[in-house]
């Protein structure tokens, strides 16, 4: 593979930390937990669709800049790829298993007391990959970059004081570097 683009949709619940119970709309400092999935696909691959799930954890933290905006950076575990859809028929079975450190920076709007969105940048370091055809692991290929930047669009809905659930759409914009 020349390229390596990822698109990533992220389905993350978030436990957050407080030293007191709060209105949600008092913005403050708060720090979390992250676990969730990633639904993931490899520009290129010739194996479109979001077919390859993997784990997203890491920790939160959320820095208010004003009323209405605050800043978010975490850190992550990711696990991304691509998977063919199995076809009776169809001779090969092809997994890609990519594991990544990341660090998104994102710029959220707090819209409504429950409700927030933001926009940002992920830094992705690609930790270990893998490759399988019909279940045998294939050699370690270099092809892979080890860096990654991508854009984010995030939408977050605050289910409690406790808990939130995140959607979030990453595209890689930059793998060929260093």
């Amino acid at each position: 593979m020349k390229q390596l683009l990822i698109a990533v949709l992220l389905l993350s619940f978030c436990c957050q930390l407080y030293g007191q119970d709060a209105d949600k709309t008092v913005m403050r400092f708060r720090g979390g937990l992250v676990a969730g999935l990633n639904a993931s696909q490899v520009d290129g691959d010739d194996y479109a669709g979001y077919h390859k799930l993997g784990l997203n954890a890491g920790f939160l933290s959320q820095v208010p800049l004003s009323k209405k905006f605050f800043m978010s950076v975490e850190i992550l575990y990711a696990q991304k790829g691509a998977k063919s859809k199995t076809f009776q028929g169809y001779p090969t079975a092809y997994q890609l298993n990519l594991h990544y450190a990341e660090v998104p920076i994102l710029i959220n709007f707090q819209e409504k007391s429950a409700v927030n969105f933001g926009l940002g940048v992920s830094y992705g370091r690609l930790v270990k990959s893998k490759e399988f055809v019909d279940e045998l692991e294939q050699p370690t290929s270099d092809d892979f970059k080890r860096n990654d930047i991508s854009a984010i669009a995030n939408g977050t809905y605050l289910i409690s004081d406790h808990f939130q659930l995140n959607v979030r759409y990453a595209y890689s914009i930059v793998a060929d570097w260093l």
